[in-house]
């Protein structure tokens, strides 16, 4: 039964006394209850918040995740609530999800700063959206920082830094002028500064930045990486010898940082040398493709060779063809090695682990890898041919080959003296897959160690497998890549040759983004002849493969 409409007489007026008993008229009391309420929940917001940051500064991140979740059950919109919800979740690697938080705090801090003109959150949820791979919330949130405060030169050096790394480098130097004009002697915007006149071939005036940095006292950090700049610029002046002695000095600051000095160098060579003993015939060929493919799920393939030896450039020419779809960096076997260790019990030895699983658990494996594709990529990566790019997933090619026996594998291949080249003079931060690269011996070393893994293992795996090297792309593109379709089962598509215009206004994860947004090149080729001399304390670790691949030895 439908309730009649009171009647107006029924209604309270604004000037009546309160049925509350307080004494005072209906609308006053209202209002304050209304403040009351507001102000019990900003106190539960405030209190909750600061158990978070406590959390947070504890290492205790679930807890600080509920506590923020408990935030926004009270006020939805809360944006230090979404973005710490939303690195957390990324850190989790799970970045499809954290990046919707960070969206979603994005939206309210352009809100909240349009009114305060307090750009502090705007360019610290930039710098997140940044590491995270969304240039294109950041660089809306380092526009508007700098819309509200042009005279910041944080700001300015922010936006810099966005149109930098989509390859977007006049509009990144304007920035980045107007930052080292507001703060001239920081030894980051300089070095951004120079890096970006350098890449348009203003050498001279990078130089004299970047020789300016190495001259004053700044963090060992800053001066390594303005001596690696410095390399790069005589390398292309075709200064080899004083770019040389440059790589070394970076070295030496690089192995006094604690990150370095304090890393585990031997971790990568253990789980190298774990791989090799452990991954046999008996266990490579213990599930065969036909056993596993009854799953109905997709045949994944997978990129990785070594560090610097093509695999960016081969996943632009992939993602450029429209029935495949690439990954950039990512940790999904790295998951799968995390969920293996959890369902067999087995940590550290990833040949044991699976020794001690059946074709259940290694279908449960299966079906977990592509549940976190779609996490992450969406359905559209499972709609197309899914390729896994991993540089160094080359280190688990035994585990991929195990778990999906059907896969296709493309290995990455360059002459051995240029990878370790390349890698010397790149800015790799600290962790145990690049601590060994930061110095001239452990590049070697690293390289010595993987290639040799691969070599044993690609006479007994079940996956095909295409060695792709990157001398030969340049040589002859389309020959080339007509082999890798062939091998991925699609049709040669001409547009793959304008991949590099792809590369304009996109992210790219690795230190190679400014290069595969230009048409191919040769100068990279036999790179390493300019600094024959400085070989012979490495080439003992590098003869083997120059000769196994097939490279030119005089």
């Amino acid at each position: 039964m439908k309730m009649p409409a009171p009647k107006s007489s029924d209604k309270l007026g604004r000037n009546e006394p309160c049925p509350c008993n307080s004494g005072k008229k209906y609308k006053a009391c209202c209002a304050e209850a209304d403040v009351a309420v507001k102000q019990a929940k900003s106190s539960d917001i405030d209190s909750l918040v600061r158990n978070a940051r406590l959390a947070i500064s504890q290492g205790d991140f679930d807890s600080a995740e509920r506590w923020f979740r408990q935030v926004l059950a009270i006020k939805p919109n809360h944006a230090e609530a979404l973005a710490g919800i939303g690195q957390k979740l990324c850190w989790q690697r799970k970045r499809r999800g954290g990046l919707t938080y960070l969206r979603q705090a994005a939206r309210q801090v352009e809100k909240e700063c349009a009114k305060s003109r307090d750009i502090g959150q705007l360019l610290e949820l930039s710098g997140q959206l940044q590491h995270w791979g969304d240039l294109e919330t950041a660089l809306k949130l380092a526009q508007l920082a700098v819309r509200l405060v042009p005279q910041s030169p944080v700001a300015q050096n922010t936006l810099a830094m966005c149109f930098s790394r989509i390859n977007r480098v006049d509009e990144a130097l304007r920035a980045s002028h107007k930052a080292c004009q507001l703060l001239p002697d920081d030894p980051g915007c300089n070095t951004l500064l120079a890096i970006l006149d350098a890449r348009q071939g203003r050498w001279d005036e990078a130089c004299l930045r970047l020789t300016k940095i190495t001259e004053q006292q700044h963090e060992p950090a800053l001066i390594g990486r303005a001596y690696l700049e410095l390399a790069t610029i005589l390398d292309k002046q075709q200064q080899y010898e004083a770019a040389f002695t440059m790589l070394n000095q970076a070295a030496a600051l690089h192995q006094i940082l604690p990150e370095v000095s304090k890393a585990n160098k031997d971790h990568i060579f253990d789980s190298i040398a774990k791989n090799k003993a452990g991954f046999d015939k008996a266990l490579l060929t213990r599930w065969s493709a036909q056993e596993l493919q009854g799953d109905g799920l997709p045949v994944p393939s997978f990129l990785f060779g070594f560090l610097r030896s093509g695999t960016t450039l081969t996943e632009q020419v992939l993602a450029a063809h429209p029935e495949l779809f690439t990954s950039d960096e990512n940790e999904l076997i790295f998951e799968l090695t995390q969920e293996l260790a959890k369902i067999s019990g087995v940590e550290g030895n990833i040949p044991e682990a699976l020794r001690a699983c059946g074709a259940v658990e290694v279908r449960h494996l299966r079906r977990f890898y592509w549940q976190r594709v779609e996490e992450e990529y969406g359905k559209v990566a499972l709609s197309k041919r899914f390729i896994d790019k991993v540089a160094l997933n080359s280190i688990d090619a035994g585990f991929i080959s195990v778990i999906f026996p059907e896969a296709n594998i493309l290995f990455a291949l360059r002459d051995p003296r240029d990878v370790c080249l390349s890698c010397f003079m790149q800015p790799f931060t600290a962790s145990p897959a690049t601590v060994n690269l930061l110095s001239w011996q452990g590049v070697a070393r690293q390289y010595s160690a993987v290639m040799d893994l691969w070599l044993y293992l690609r006479e007994i795996i079940q996956p095909r497998y295409l060695e792709l090297r990157y001398e030969d792309t340049v040589s002859d593109f389309e020959a080339t890549y007509r082999r890798v379709f062939d091998l991925l089962n699609v049709d040669w598509r001409p547009e793959v040759t304008e991949f590099h215009q792809r590369a304009h206004g996109r992210y790219i994860h690795t230190p190679s983004f400014a290069a595969v947004s230009q048409p191919l090149y040769n100068s990279a080729v036999a790179r390493w002849r300019r600094y024959e001399s400085h070989f012979d304390t490495i080439l003992p670790e590098l003869n083997r493969f120059i000769e196994v691949f097939g490279y030119d030895q005089s």
